[in-house]
């Protein structure tokens, strides 16, 4: 633990000096193409066309170069194919990649004039140096189908209780009945309910609620039923709350200021979303549909005029209604066909994440999808503190072999006599329910058949990546943030209203953070692309804490409850309008677990060859996580950006495509096509299939090995530089002979690539500039925005 925190603390020191002074963080992907020149050579890189992430570390790509070998030199065009490894920092969206294999051709030039033209590439870009690629580039050209994804898993897809109002409102949630315990232990004057995020207080002589409602207190006889109306005098326990940080915050807002217009109280003991519209309900057309958006609402809301109702999205899921107050009914499973054909300019085109089918929503499975990796040293053992209300209950997981602890806020299991806990995406095993807890190198196949229904779902997206006697990785995906995928090929999350009984059920609460993986609503979960999962949308109308997740919590050790404002923050872990993970209390960050173990969550990709490897180094502050990358050499990984002192530039525009069959392509502005292979320019003017490469299905991973066809022209002019450097040496110019498997298809120096492909790789590249962009911008505005919605009630962010 010790070193793994020396590691953490160390990049970060790396990395705050390396911002230090600056309030902009340099982008990683500033842009294509990019140009390095040094001593009037010069290097151009046009933007990567991926082929194959394999697992999500294993990279295989091209691109198209141009490089000039001196001053007043034209420019002589190729292709460079690769294999790299990769380290994905999920926060920033950036892919560091390291070649293990790289291989150049230029066709129709000489062995001499090859030579020249790889010796400016290595110089320029030596083999093995790190390159930073924007994440949402990447993801682009990947195909669902030749990727592993999460699982689709079936979820429940029923409303939940949906309170509306066109005036001011709160929605006050209990997980299940009320429960109250005294605010000081073993007297009972003065109780509060543990089990809400709200601040309720019971006064046993006079037999009244009293809630704190931002700045005002409200009253009640019955918690449930109300009627809440303003308070007067409060009870006088109030008066003397204990004095410790427990209660602070409660204490500055006695006696408080008298409500005027006191808001709309609803109550529920079960999950629940409050839908507020600022007075009667307005709507915006939406163009080329039949759909309107209800405008003054902050929560997803639709009304069509094809067959006269209302839509509602909340946490991934769809719900449709004659009117406001409901009832409401499922609708995820026949959505109408107007919500894909929603503009992409429009406000609300970020809902189609939602629909099934479309482009957005296979991108967001395919993100969620994407691993982030924890690695601990062996010899560095982590002390995990189990704790128990009482003797350790278990208790059977139905369908399975697998019980766990019923009475402990840490995830516990008992499978085959042992005792296994996930712990921020770590896998321990015990020799006891307490421990001690070593770390776990292989997981029981029994953990995995732990149904989406049941409250622990979410450790079966947490596995052991790999492990060697001093090291363990372990990866998590989306899922262990209580993302998962639906049957409808959606992203949902949470598992819905079934997960939402249990929890409601259960009577023991020692749910402090880290938070499991709750039920759906409560919190207005809505996905972003741009943040990289779910999060919390709920206005202060949810209460002080955004959303009914943040209750009191039990200390089984002390023997007390802590409320939400010490665990959670006195003031609210983020600002209504910040990206917010409803599971991780991340704010603009990407929706993930972080972890205080290894290199916080984010893995090195390292290069046996070179001996470089890449971390993630990252720096926190008001708004979340910056990141850098740092290489183990102490060089500088965005060998790309001109800050870096690199001297990579950004320049003109760029349109030229690396082909599967080695020659440079490039789209004008009219959409026509040309093609060089060497001796310039020429118009490509249909459609011509490549007939000369065999293409045959291989391993399960949804990789192609292909044969290659003969090329002549241009076996003279590969280089190759691999980790494994078995490539027999054929002559002194550094021309290289050897079999290559690929995930690219090429062929021989005659055929051309089909239109229709290249119109292809010209779109997945269009749509991964768009994402790249509009996720840059996104997540800058969203760090410096800070609005109170409209609707009222609970505590404000400060």
């Amino acid at each position: 633990m010790k070193a793994c925190r020396c590691l953490f603390i160390l990049m970060c020191i790396i990395f705050v000096s390396s911002f230090a002074g600056s309030e902009t963080i340099p982008s990683a992907d500033p842009g294509w193409p990019r140009v390095l020149e040094k001593n009037g050579r010069q290097l151009t890189v046009h933007q990567p066309q991926v082929d194959l992430w394999k697992d999500y570390r294993e990279l295989r790509f091209r691109c198209a170069i141009g490089v000039k070998t001196g001053a007043g030199k034209s420019e002589k065009l190729g292709v460079a194919e690769i294999h790299a490894e990769t380290s994905t920092d999920l926060a920033t969206r950036v892919v560091s990649v390291i070649s293990s294999h790289r291989e150049l051709r230029f066709p129709n030039t000489s062995d001499a004039e090859a030579a020249l033209l790889r010796s400016v590439v290595d110089e320029l870009l030596p083999p093995g140096r790190i390159v930073t690629v924007s994440l949402d580039r990447i993801l682009a050209y990947l195909d669902p189908e030749q990727h592993s994804t999460q699982q689709a898993v079936e979820l429940n897809l029923e409303p939940p209780k949906i309170f509306y109002s066109s005036k001011p409102a709160i929605l006050v949630m209990l997980l299940g009945e009320p429960q109250l315990q005294p605010v000081v232990k073993d007297k009972m004057d003065l109780m509060f309910a543990v089990n809400t995020n709200w601040d309720i207080f019971y006064d046993t002589a006079g037999q009244r609620y009293y809630l704190l409602n931002h700045d005002n207190w409200l009253t009640a006889s019955n918690m449930i039923t109300g009627p809440w109306t303003p308070a007067g005098t409060l009870p006088a326990g109030l008066s003397s709350l204990p004095q410790d940080d427990n209660w602070a915050d409660v204490r500055r807002q006695i006696p408080g200021k008298r409500e005027k217009t006191p808001p709309v109280v609803f109550v529920s003991t079960e999950p629940a979303e409050l839908l507020l519209t600022t007075g009667e309900p307005g709507f915006s057309p939406i163009s080329g549909t039949k759909l309107m958006r209800v405008s003054n609402t902050d929560i997803p809301l639709f009304f069509s005029t094809g067959d006269k109702k209302y839509y509602l999205l909340v946490a991934g899921r769809w719900f449709r209604a004659a009117g406001l107050n409901g009832p409401w009914t499922a609708a995820s499973n026949d959505l109408p066909g107007d919500f894909a054909r929603i503009p992409a300019n429009d406000p609300s085109a970020f809902v189609k994440a939602s629909v099934p089918g479309t482009v957005d929503a296979r991108d967001a499975v395919l993100l969620a999808s994407i691993p982030a990796t924890t690695a601990v040293e062996v010899s560095a053992p982590v002390a995990v503190a189990v704790s128990y209300s009482g003797e350790p209950q278990f208790q059977p997981i139905s369908g399975t072999t697998v019980q766990y602890a019923v009475n402990s806020s840490n995830t516990v299991f008992i499978v085959d006599g042992g005792y296994y806990c996930c712990e921020q995406g770590i896998w321990f095993r015990g020799a006891s329910a307490s421990g001690p807890w070593t770390y776990c190198t292989s997981v029981p196949p029994a953990i995995y058949t732990i149904p989406p229904s049941h409250p622990t779902h979410n450790v079966t997206y947490v596995v052991v990546q790999s492990s060697t006697p001093t090291t363990v990785v372990y990866s998590q995906t989306a899922g262990y943030s209580g993302e998962y995928v639906a049957a409808t090929g959606v992203l949902m999350f949470g598992a819905g209203m079934i997960m939402g009984a249990m929890i409601a059920d259960s009577h023991n609460h020692y749910y402090y953070p880290p938070y499991p993986v709750h039920y759906s609503y409560g919190c207005g979960a809505r996905y972003s692309y741009a943040h990289g999962g779910y999060y919390r949308t709920a206005s202060v109308s949810y209460g002080p804490y955004g959303g009914a997740g943040a209750a009191a919590s039990y200390n089984p050790n002390t023997g007390t409850y802590q409320r939400g404002a010490t665990a959670y923050g006195p003031a609210g872990s983020a600002s209504v309008r910040q990206a917010y993970n409803p599971y991780t209390g991340a704010r603009g960050t990407a929706a993930r677990v972080d972890t205080a173990y290894g290199s916080a969550g984010r893995f090195s990709a390292y290069n046996p060859t070179t001996g470089t490897a890449a971390r993630g180094g990252y720096r926190s502050n008001e708004y979340g996580t910056v990141a850098g990358v740092q290489t183990n050499r102490g060089t500088g990984a965005a060998a790309w950006d001109t800050q870096s002192g690199q001297g990579a530039v950004v320049k003109g525009k760029e349109n030229v495509y690396a082909g599967k069959d080695g020659t440079v392509y490039k789209k004008d502005s009219s959409g026509n096509w040309s093609s060089n292979s060497g001796n310039g320019w020429e118009t490509v003017n249909k459609p011509q299939p490549n007939r000369t490469s065999t293409t045959s299905a291989s391993t399960s991973t949804g990789s192609r090995t292909q044969t290659q066809a003969s090329r002549s022209q241009t076996s003279a002019t590969t280089s190759t530089y691999s980790s494994s450097r078995s490539q027999s040496q054929v002559s002194q110019t550094g021309t290289t002979s050897q079999t290559r498997q690929s995930s690219a298809t090429y062929g021989s120096q005659t055929s051309r690539e089909s239109v229709q492909s290249l119109e292809s790789t010209a779109s997945a590249r269009q749509r991964g500039n768009q994402l790249s962009s509009s996720t840059s911008m996104t997540r800058t505005t969203s760090v410096s925005t800070s609005t109170t919605r409209s609707g009222g009630g609970g505590r404000r962010t400060r």
